[in-house]
């Protein structure tokens, strides 16, 4: 395939947007030109932009930190021929579930629609849209990234709850989203510290482990190892994000029955500099 874009959609909660302020816009988190963004809204909205750290506003959402986003562009770009580029498509909101919602309003089950509460799926699925009439012919979804799983693990929703409701989400994303059906859905684990500290997340933490195991072209993304939140429990660090964007490329190359390559490994590693 020659000019056009790889779309990477950014779909979840808070550690899908990101919340760390220690990343670096202008060092190492610098993107490539070839990597850009679709805004949700803010003045850019419905434009492809330059992406840079944190990424343009995301839906009902202010920009907060920076995701697993940019990191795994980076990585795939690598992987590209010249004429080909990046586009980040952003639309997670922190603090939202499928069935209900906890800091912020919206809901992710597909068809639940209550009063005053945004479906996320609904929306999402326009954006992405109208992310590839901006990108123009050539284009398609080249992979779609899904961390989200605290809201409905502080309700105590068992493994097969979560994932009826996931699986349902990845099904219909990909009937509803032109150029989608064959890019992989790749989800990643909650952040060690979470799981530890909220045992009631087992059957989420379980659900989205057992993901590559009910739906073809799905992949898991463990989670950084400990050490990598910024709020004791909950939040990824920018290194920690890294780690997570890079296991997220890993499941990307093993959902196109691809092995790992040596860029990912590199990026997954800690700086020399790294505090504990």
């Amino acid at each position: 395939m020659n000019g056009g874009y790889e779309l990477v959609v950014v779909l979840g909660q808070s550690n899908a947007s990101g919340t760390n302020t220690d990343f670096e816009p202008d060092g190492r988190d610098a993107r490539d030109p070839r990597i850009e963004v679709f805004a949700a809204t803010g003045p850019d909205a419905g434009r492809i932009v330059p992406a840079r750290e944190p990424l343009a506003p995301l839906l009902h959402h202010p920009p907060g930190g920076m995701g697993p986003g940019g990191p795994f562009a980076a990585l795939l770009l690598a992987t590209l021929p010249p004429q080909r580029r990046v586009l980040l498509v952003p639309a997670a909101v922190g603090g939202t579930g499928f069935r209900a919602h906890g800091s912020h309003p919206g809901v992710w089950k597909v068809g639940l629609h209550l009063p005053g509460v945004p479906n996320l799926f609904e929306e999402a699925v326009a954006h992405v849209g109208a992310a590839l009439r901006a990108a123009g012919p050539g284009s398609r979804v080249a992979a779609v990234l899904w961390h989200q799983g605290e809201t409905d693990g502080g309700r105590g929703r068992t493994e097969r709850e979560y994932a009826a409701d996931l699986d349902e989400l990845i099904a219909r994303f990909r009937e509803r989203v032109p150029t989608a059906p064959d890019a992989p859905f790749l989800v990643g684990q909650l952040p060690a510290e979470r799981l530890a500290a909220h045992p009631g997340h087992a059957g989420v933490a379980a659900a989205l482990a057992g993901t590559p195991h009910r739906v073809p072209g799905t992949g898991f993304a463990p989670a950084p190892p400990p050490g990598h939140v910024h709020d004791v429990t909950t939040h990824l660090d920018a290194q920690g994000q890294r780690l997570l964007g890079a296991a997220y490329f890993e499941a990307y190359l093993g959902a196109r029955g691809r092995s790992p390559v040596p860029v990912a490994a590199s990026a997954a590693q800690e700086p020399e500099h790294a505090q504990p």
